[in-house]
C-alpha cells in the first residue's frame, strides 16, 4: 500500500529550517564528519536554540495548545462548535534505531513505495485517537461540512499550482481559522517570513545550494556516481534524480481518473526496482566518496557565505528575536 500521509500535530519553527537540516554537517580544512554542524546550522541555533531539545519541544507544545484554543475561538465566530484538539494524545513516537544504511535501502529502498510498518504498540496508540470534533462533523450535511471546513482551512480546495508547479502563497487570513491562529500564536511568523530580510536571505541560501551542486568538485564525483550507476544498468544524473524519480513513479501510481491504486504486481515491481535502486545508490556513494564530498564543498561555501554576508545575517537574527520578544 502506498505510505501514509503524517497529520500535522503542531506548529513547526521557521521554514527555512528544513533547509539547514540538510546542512547538519560539519566543517574545516579536513572533511567533515556527519555529526559535526555547519556554518549555517550553527548560525541557526544561535539564534532559535537546538530544534531537539526539551525546552524547544516545550515551546512547540504551547505554541500548538494555544493556536487550538484561538481556534476555537475563531469557530464559534463563524457560528461553528470546535473542541480544541490535543495534538499530544494523537502524536506516535516511533522508535528510531540506527540502522545500517545499505541493509535500509536493501528493505526499504528510499521509503517512497515501501515504508516501514508500526509495531504493534505504535499501531495500537495510532487506532487509540479520536477526534474530538468527529462526532460533531458526522451530524453534518455535506453542504455545512464544506463551509465548516472552509471556516477552519480557507477556501484552498480547488487551487492549482502555477505554470512553475508551484503552489501559490497565502495570507493567514486565507487559511481560515486555523490560519489565523498559527499566526497570532507564533507571534506574527508569516510576517516574519514575508519581511525584506528573510526574503534576501531565503533568496541567497537558495543561491548558495544552487552553487553547491554547479561546484567543479561536486560535478566530478556526481559524473563518477552516474558512471557507476550506468554499470549497474541505472540511468540516473545524481543521487537526487535517482529519488526524485521514485517519488514521481510513486504518485503516478495513483494518479488516474479512477481513483483506484496500483495493481499488486505493479507495486510489487516498482518496490523492487526501488530497493535495487537505492542498493545501488548507496554502493556507488561509497566507491566514489559522494557524501564526504558533498559536505566539504557544502561546508566551505557556507562558511564562505556566512563571512560575506554578515550584515545579512546580523539582520536575519535582530529580526528572528524581535518575534521572539
Amino acid at each position: 500500500m502506498r505510505r501514509p500521509s503524517t497529520r500535522n500535530t503542531g506548529i513547526t519553527a521557521l521554514s527555512i529550517t528544513g533547509v539547514l537540516l540538510l546542512t547538519a554537517c560539519g566543517g574545516g580544512t579536513d572533511t567533515p564528519s556527519a555529526d559535526e554542524d555547519s556554518p549555517l546550522t550553527a548560525f541557526y541555533q544561535s539564534i532559535s536554540g537546538d530544534f531537539d531539545s526539551e525546552e524547544q519541544q516545550k515551546k512547540w507544545d504551547e505554541q500548538t495548545r494555544k493556536t487550538e484554543e484561538l481556534t476555537a475561538a475563531c469557530m464559534v465566530e463563524q457560528g461553528f462548535e470546535y473542541i480544541p484538539v490535543d495534538h499530544s494524545a494523537g502524536m506516535v513516537t516511533f522508535d528510531e534505531e540506527e540502522r545500517d544504511p545499505e541493509e535500509y535501502a536493501a528493505e526499504y529502498g528510499y521509503g517512497m513505495t515501501i515504508y516501514q510498518e508500526p509495531t504493534e504498540e505504535e499501531q495500537a496508540e495510532m487506532d487509540s485517537y479520536v477526534d474530538p470534533n468527529q462526532a460533531y462533523l458526522e451530524s453534518m450535511s455535506e453542504t455545512e461540512m464544506n463551509a465548516y471546513y472552509e471556516a477552519l482551512y480557507g477556501a484552498m480546495s480547488s487551487v492549482e499550482p502555477d505554470e512553475n508547479g508551484e503552489m501559490p502563497q497565502f495570507t493567514p487570513e486565507e487559511m481560515g481559522c486555523q490560519g489565523i491562529a498559527q499566526d497570532e500564536a507564533s507571534g506574527g511568523e508569516q510576517a516574519l517570513w514575508e519581511s525584506e530580510e528573510m526574503t534576501a536571505f531565503n533568496d541567497a541560501v537558495t543561491t548558495l545550494y544552487e552553487d553547491v551542486e554547479k561546484s567543479p568538485k561536486l560535478t566530478e564525483v556526481t559524473a563518477k556516481w552516474s558512471d557507476c550507476m550506468a554499470e549497474a544498468g541505472l540511468d540516473h544524473a545524481t543521487p537526487q534524480a535517482a529519488i526524485d524519480y521514485f517519488v514521481e513513479a510513486s504518485n503516478a501510481l495513483y494518479d488516474n481518473e479512477t481513483g483506484e491504486g496500483p495493481s499488486e504486481d505493479e507495486l510489487t515491481a516498482l518496490q523492487e526496482e526501488e530497493r535495487s535502486t537505492a542498493v545501488a545508490d548507496y554502493a556507488c556513494q561509497e566507491e566514489v566518496d559522494y557524501q564526504d564530498v558533498h559536505r566539504t564543498v557544502q561546508f566551505e561555501l557556507e562558511k564562505t557565505f556566512v563571512d560575506e554576508n554578515k550584515d545579512l545575517l546580523d539582520r536575519v537574527a535582530a529580526a528572528y528575536k524581535e518575534l521572539e520578544k
